[in-house]
């Protein structure tokens, strides 16, 4: 009896021997009573293995196309700039004194007598011009008067003296037109200068404002003990000298 039992026992084991299918899953037996549950796996098994294959696909995709904008791309950048930290200022506050400067700044000076002296001339000529005028309408009024021109005549001094003082006032008014704009360039090039050597003199002080003070302006009182106009003045004139070398 116990003979049987083995037989039947070795019987079984031969039949549940292991299979492993065509997608590599294993099967636990080749009972053709299972083959329902191998045809079940099948489908899950393709949908799962078919889902993984795109997503790892788009990943890798993502992954080159990542590494090919960082290849083309990086060929251009340029290195990131490395910002200095910028230095705390002391919360001080000093001055400069305008009038000062003005008075004593070479710079100015040069400029000023530069632009007073053409403004002299320019004017000068206009008035010139102005006074020629007012003669020739001062002799077309006499010959009008006393009937020397016919009417041809006074029609024709009468356009000529409108004209000339039509050109006489465009003129004026370029040249004063272009006289502003000169100065306003001059006013640009001292105040540029101004700034640049205030830096330059704030290095020592490390102040946090500098204010300009100058007599009837907004600031009422400026304590002495805060001003640096004699530095700033120093390192303008310095400059200035450079330059003109």
């Amino acid at each position: 009896m116990e003979e049987k039992n083995e037989e039947l026992k070795n019987e079984v084991v031969e039949n549940e021997a292991t299979v492993v299918d065509e997608k590599g899953f294993v099967v636990e037996n080749n009972d053709p009573m299972d083959s329902p549950k191998k045809e079940e796996l099948k489908p899950t098994c393709e949908k799962k293995c078919g889902m993984v294959h795109w997503i790892v696909e788009g990943v890798l995709a993502a992954a080159v196309i990542a590494l090919f904008i960082l290849h083309f791309a990086g060929g251009n950048k340029k290195a990131p700039v490395v910002q200095k930290p910028v230095e705390v200022g002391t919360g001080e506050v000093v001055y400069i004194n305008i009038d000062t400067v003005n008075e004593y700044y070479e710079m100015v000076k040069i400029l000023k007598d530069t632009l007073e002296a053409e403004q002299q001339k320019q004017e000068l000529v206009f008035k010139n011009r102005q006074k020629a005028l007012e003669n020739k309408a001062a002799n077309f009024e006499r010959n009008y008067n006393s009937g020397s021109l016919n009417a041809q005549q006074a029609q024709y001094a009468q356009q000529s003296l409108q004209e000339e003082s039509l050109r006489l006032q465009n003129d004026y008014s370029n040249y004063m037109e272009d006289f502003q704009a000169r100065y306003a360039a001059a006013l640009e090039q001292m105040n540029d200068s101004l700034n640049a050597a205030a830096k330059r003199v704030n290095k020592t002080y490390n102040a946090s404002y500098i204010f300009t003070y100058q007599s009837g302006g907004q600031l009422l009182y400026a304590d002495p003990a805060h001003d640096i106009t004699q530095e700033v003045l120093e390192e303008l004139n310095k400059s200035f000298k450079k330059k003109k070398k």
